[in-house]
């Protein structure tokens, strides 16, 4: 192959690359503002097809559907098990007690809302009794079939953020997202990988915030573990 056909296939190479969005993050042709508004659009995209979902019997007894919120551009994804009677009400994840003790803990690694990604298993309320949405103390973890219904949400999600690590809130996240049988006392605190096709991404698993409320003793072991995620995140 002679110079003039080399340069001419470099060029027609460089276009096509140019003109495939994707292609282009990887090589750093476009600029992160573009980056930014085409992952925005596309998790609101989700975001509308989970408010219309009907999946699975959660979307006939939901108030709100909580698909996710925080930066587009996020390195760090929060993934917990699905919303309680806070976030059915206001459709946003981890607003209530729990919500309070893991923005504590965001804020003593020097992350925020803001600067990280939340989102849960399933996108609605799993309730012990549907006919009480009201009713305080009516939560439960999702169903395997629930579980099912919404993978095809979390799974997209985590291909448009395509994060740096992945934090699994809870036995519910962790098991899911590993597809692990392992008790969350034995996966926390040690690094694993999501795997997704070509996609690979770090998982920390650690315990659920409504746990440490719940047993203030675990406490110490979360600490732990985002020491290790702000450890990660300072490699660069």
């Amino acid at each position: 192959m002679g110079n003039d056909e080399l340069l001419e296939l470099t060029r027609r190479l460089r276009r096509r690359v140019e003109q495939s969005p994707r292609c282009c993050w990887r090589v750093g042709l476009v600029p992160s503002g573009e980056r930014k508004t085409n992952s925005a659009s596309r998790l609101a995209e989700i975001a509308e097809r989970v408010a219309r979902c009907q999946l699975c019997p959660l979307g006939r007894t939901r108030g709100k559907t909580v698909p996710g919120a925080g930066s587009p551009e996020a390195r760090v994804m929060f993934v917990g098990e699905g919303p309680g009677f806070m976030e059915d009400r206001r459709g946003e994840p981890f607003v209530g007690p729990a919500g309070e003790l893991l923005d504590r803990i965001l804020a003593a690694i020097g992350l925020s809302r803001q600067a990280v990604f939340i989102a849960n298993m399933v996108k609605c309320r799993p309730m012990k009794d549907p006919s009480r949405p009201e009713a305080r103390g009516n939560d439960r973890p999702p169903s395997p079939e629930e579980l099912s219904a919404c993978r095809p949400y979390i799974a997209e999600q985590i291909r448009v953020l395509a994060p740096r690590v992945i934090v699994a809130l809870g036995a519910v996240a962790a098991r899911a997202l590993l597809v692990s049988e392992a008790p969350i006392g034995r996966l926390r605190g040690t690094w694993a990988e999501y795997r997704d096709g070509s996609l690979a991404v770090k998982v920390l698993p650690t315990y659920h915030p409504a746990a440490l409320l719940r047993n203030p003793e675990l406490k110490k072991d979360v600490w732990k573990d985002m020491k290790a995620l702000r450890a990660e995140l300072e490699q660069g």
